[in-house]
């Protein structure tokens, strides 16, 4: 089902077009105005798939109101009917779908009907695959191979650092501080690049340079007017006021 919206500030001119849609039952008159100002605020509160729209109309005209919708990016396929033909080329610079002379023929206006349908099926073709494409993405986000081993190295020595130990990591210019369960390490990589790397259902970030595991969040609570989460081995460490909110509806 289409739906349609129909401008035309002649009373006979309208109930005829909205006459002629009705032999069509694919498509449904949602709305119709005698000026320009209506249609304008009627198309931008709720959009129709397509607008019928007169040129000259009172308030506002016909170009005018699509060049209004065009510029707030709410543009429904547009069809320009009218008596004259010297408004066309301004009519398809703002990419009407159609330009009508009245009075309009039904081979006219079947012809025109079938543009329309044609391009919105086109459109619809493209959100769906635009909606594929993001379900796809977040099935790959799901996917995604998390770190499982934080490889540490130091002078003299390499150590393997489960992440499952780890209850956070804090931020110090291009290091992190890894704390664990039962230690901590000095480890070289911006706390950004890590935070790709790890399972983000696993680990909050509280802080612009602290994130810690929700498993080992204790407790969350108030001292000296900061949000404060305690570790379970009873670390405090200081929440950012803009990670208060998704802290809170995350705990």
């Amino acid at each position: 089902m289409y739906s349609v919206y129909i401008a035309e500030d002649e009373p006979l001119a309208l109930e005829s077009l909205v006459t002629m849609f009705k032999p069509y039952k694919q498509w449904h008159v949602v709305g119709t105005a005698d000026n320009g100002g209506q249609a304008l605020q009627d198309c931008m509160n709720n959009p129709p798939d397509l607008l019928v729209t007169d040129i000259k109309m009172p308030i506002l005209d016909g170009l005018e109101v699509v060049a209004e919708l065009q510029k707030n990016q709410q543009l429904p396929q547009t069809v320009f009917i009218t008596a004259y033909d010297q408004h066309a080329l301004e009519a398809f610079r703002l990419a009407a779908v159609d330009y009508l002379l009245k009075p309009i023929t039904d081979s006219d206006f079947k012809r025109t009907l079938g543009r329309v349908e044609k391009l919105l099926e086109h459109h619809k073709a493209a959100q769906n695959l635009q909606s594929l494409n993001s379900e796809l993405d977040e099935l790959l986000k799901k996917r995604k191979e998390y770190l499982k081993t934080l490889v540490i190295k130091s002078i003299g020595r390499i150590d393997f650092v489960p992440i499952a130990e780890v209850m956070a990591f804090c931020a110090s210019g291009n290091y992190i501080d890894v704390i664990t369960t039962d230690k901590e390490y000095l480890h070289r990589q911006t706390l950004k690049s890590l935070a790709a790397e790890i399972n983000p259902e696993q680990f909050i970030r509280i802080h612009r340079s602290t994130i810690v595991a929700t498993s080992h969040i204790r407790m969350l609570k108030r001292q000296n007017s900061t949000d404060v989460v305690v570790l379970s081995n009873g670390q405090e460490l200081a929440v950012g006021a803009k990670y208060q909110q998704q802290l809170r509806k995350n705990c």
